[in-house]
């Protein structure tokens, strides 16, 4: 997800499947080790999750969020076309804070402990959920992009991101992170968050771009699933900010966490996403970095992509290595349950349709594979719906 050099216009040639979520607080990094299998293990009922999603909806900022009016007149949407002037100082007028209590965060399997095998779980290339934090080929580890939890800050007009990884960050490298966005929840992302590995831990500009979809092709026919998409979708064509640069010059930061080396933040402004509610999802990437290329399992072939599981013939990793992401977490209101690449476990299907069952994605084979539709997902398993027999 590299940023090329601001131009006018500025167009760029860019990134389902999906794995189990938990919401509560982050947990303090001295007992990191700790905290990793706790947290990979972790499971809330449905009754602790719909209370964490009312809490959070309860908060003073959410019930102040902007309305559509307000977001139309301050924010570009999708539809909108800016061409950024370079400027070599912009000015600033507002700028984030710190964030305070999580709430709510995702949490991702992690391959720490598979590292010294080579190998990886919870990589679901076929719905475009990735857990592949290794070199192609020679599948070295790089703990940096192995990401293991994700929370979000809603305070004072500001949304914060907060990622969590295994590894402290690096002094430098050409490392992005992203947090990506979907504003109308139908599993196209409509935005995507990039920072530059963050070379300070004040808040910053630099280095951050927002990229959006304006044609809405990303995901094809059917989004967060592997296709043959054609025409190609040209993923997130177009920045609307960029180094502080665009409508809004104060629209998006990033910094190193003050307090944790293996903590980075993202902040951008409400507006951003509007009074709907949005899903959102978290990407590491030191291999493709190219915004075009979203969705990525409808630009490669699962054999030009490889696989991090040895129990997969497509083993090792070729064209898409280095890259980690999340499952999608909603905040600002209730999913239905079938939004593609959604985040879930068993307790905490929101909505049931009839006809309508849960399967085990299958990391070899698209869809369910072989594994069957059932009722209700498995304890402790990440389900997607199916088609009961």
């Amino acid at each position: 997800m590299h940023r090329k050099a601001v131009t006018a216009p500025l167009f760029i040639v860019l990134i389902t499947a999906v794995l189990s979520a938990c919401f509560g607080a982050t947990g303090n990094v001295e007992s990191f080790d700790n905290q990793v299998q706790a947290g990979v293990a972790a499971t809330l009922t449905k009754e602790a999750f719909i209370q964490s999603i009312d809490s959070a909806r309860e908060t003073e900022q959410v019930l102040n969020m902007p309305t559509a009016t307000e977001t139309a007149t301050s924010t570009p949407s999708p539809s909108q076309t800016i061409t950024l002037t370079p400027t070599l100082n912009p000015i600033h007028r507002l700028i984030p804070g710190s964030p305070s209590t999580v709430h709510m965060y995702i949490s991702d399997i992690v391959t720490v402990d598979l590292a010294k095998e080579k190998t990886a779980l919870g990589d679901y290339f076929s719905w475009n959920r990735l857990e592949r934090p290794y070199t192609p080929k020679t599948m070295i580890y790089k703990d940096y992009l192995d990401i293991y939890q994700a929370g979000l800050v809603s305070s004072n007009k500001w949304i914060y991101i907060t990622i969590t990884l295994i590894g402290k960050l690096p002094e430098d490298g050409d490392i992005s992170y992203a947090v990506e966005l979907d504003t109308d929840h139908d599993g196209r992302g409509d935005f995507l968050i990039v920072t530059d590995l963050p070379a300070e831990k004040t808040w910053s500009t630099a280095g951050v771009s927002i990229f959006a979809d304006q044609d809405d092709d990303i995901g094809g026919i059917f989004p967060a699933y592997e296709e043959v998409a054609n025409p190609p979708s040209t993923g997130y064509e177009a920045v609307i900010f960029s180094d502080g640069i665009g409508q809004d010059q104060d629209l998006a930061w990033s910094r190193r966490d003050p307090d944790y080396k293996n903590q980075l933040q993202i902040a951008f402004k409400e507006n951003l996403v509007g009074d709907l509610g949005f899903l959102w999802s978290i990407w590491a990437d030191e291999g493709i970095r190219d915004p075009a290329l979203f969705d990525i399992n409808d630009h490669f072939t699962f054999d030009e992509a490889g696989s991090p599981n040895k129990g997969n013939y497509r083993y090792p990793l070729k064209a898409v290595a280095l890259v980690d992401s999340t499952c999608k977490a909603w905040y600002g209101y209730v999913p239905s349950g079938f939004e593609p690449g959604l985040c879930f476990t068993e307790g905490q299907v929101v909505k049931n349709r009839p006809g309508y069952g849960w399967c085990e994605p299958d990391p070899i084979y698209s869809g369910c594979g072989n594994n069957p539709c059932l009722s209700t997902c498995p304890a402790k398993r990440f389900c997607i719906p199916c088609s009961l027999p």
